[in-house]
């Protein structure tokens, strides 16, 4: 079920893709473009990890206070049950209690309409199994971000997952667009964080900020130097 990265970023989404909401209302996810999205694939009838996963990015975006959900970026939440419905998406969304009511005008839970799961699933790289043994759907617990124009920038794996992290992927996401007001210091952001696919996570990049130090100590050696130079040569000429 390993999703195969290199193969699927910068992959886009069909936006003419047709959803139907927990209310019933449908819409095309090209609707939902134009800002960052948080793609989260899951099932309704899940009572493991699917509300694990929702409840934990609910906590974890109450901790993003930079960015504001709605506003900045938006969450979609996918069934890839050919047996869901907007009904069985509501019974989920009422059950697990996992987005509070102050997210839910910029979260929204949907099944498919206009393609199959497979078709949608399989073009993000995210792949899943029925175990007749565990009487549930095997799959990964993944995040994917998409780009407003609704190409994949990252995978974020894992049931445990910090505010730096989703705050990073975020600006990955989409550099300047994302908070226009603080664009310069995303950018400088994006620039000193790189992310590490053998662990997994966000770290600093070091090697840039080595060559940054470097840079700016040969500056500031120049500097020194050209000072005591000039000021060896105002005391001969006084001299």
């Amino acid at each position: 079920m390993q999703i195969d990265e290199p193969r699927f970023l910068g992959s886009p989404v069909r936006g003419d893709t047709v959803l139907t909401d927990e209310q019933g209302r449908e819409f095309q996810l090209s609707q939902m473009l134009g800002k960052p999205v948080i793609l989260l694939l899951s099932y309704y009838g899940c009572d493991g990890t699917c509300p694990t996963m929702g409840g934990e990015l609910a906590r974890v975006l109450s901790k993003v206070e930079r960015f504001q959900l709605g506003r900045d970026y938006r969450v979609l939440t996918v069934s890839f049950d050919p047996r869901d419905t907007a009904q069985t998406a509501a019974t989920f969304l009422g059950k697990t209690g996992a987005v509070p009511g102050a997210m839910r005008d910029g979260w929204r839970h949907v099944v498919l309409k206009s393609r199959s799961p497979d078709e949608f699933a399989g073009s993000l790289g995210f792949r899943y199994f029925w175990s007749d043994a565990a009487a549930a759907f095997m799959h990964p617990n993944v995040l994917i971000f998409l780009t407003p124009q609704g190409r994949v920038a990252r995978y974020i794996y894992g049931t445990r997952m910090d505010a730096q992290t989703v705050q990073l992927a975020l600006v990955d996401a989409d550099w300047e667009r994302i908070a226009e007001s603080t664009a310069v210091f995303d950018m400088l952001t994006g620039a000193c964080f790189s992310y590490n696919y053998a662990e997994g996570r966000y770290q600093l990049n070091y090697s840039l900020l080595a060559g940054i130090g470097s840079l700016l100590l040969g500056l500031t050696l120049i500097g020194l130097g050209a000072w005591v130079y000039r000021r060896k040569l105002g005391r001969t000429t006084h001299a």
